[in-house]
C-alpha cells in the first residue's frame, strides 16, 4: 500500500518547471566545437533537434512546465570563464538552471 498516492500531485501544487538547453541551427557547430564533452552531443543539429523536441514533449506529457533556454556561444563561453568551469554538460545544466531561475523571478 505504501506509495499508492505518491504519484499524484496536490491540486494546488504548481507544475514543476524545468529549463532545456536550446541551440539555434547557425550556432550549433560552434557550440559543439567549444564543448569539452562534444562526443556526448548529437553530431548534427537535426539529430540534436529531434532528441530535444522529444525530451520537451515527454516533459510536457509528464506535466512539467518546460522552458527553452537558448545557449548563445559567446555568452556561454563568457559565463564559463567567469565561473571558472569547463564548457561541458555540467556547465550547460548549471547555466540553464541559472538562466531559468532568472526568467522565473
Amino acid at each position: 500500500m505504501a506509495g499508492r498516492h505518491g504519484g499524484m500531485r496536490m491540486v494546488n501544487e504548481p507544475p514543476r518547471r524545468i529549463g532545456l538547453p536550446w541551440y539555434r541551427r547557425e550556432d550549433y557547430p560552434r557550440i559543439r566545437e567549444m564543448m569539452a564533452d562534444r562526443h556526448n552531443m548529437a553530431p548534427s543539429y537535426e539529430n540534436w533537434l529531434a532528441a530535444a523536441e522529444n525530451n520537451e514533449s515527454v516533459g510536457r506529457q509528464a506535466g512539467l512546465h518546460v522552458t527553452r533556454i537558448l545557449i548563445v556561444p559567446e555568452a556561454f563561453a563568457q559565463w564559463c570563464t567567469e565561473k571558472g568551469v569547463e564548457p561541458d554538460s555540467a556547465a550547460r545544466r548549471d547555466y540553464v538552471a541559472e538562466q531559468h531561475s532568472d526568467d522565473a523571478s
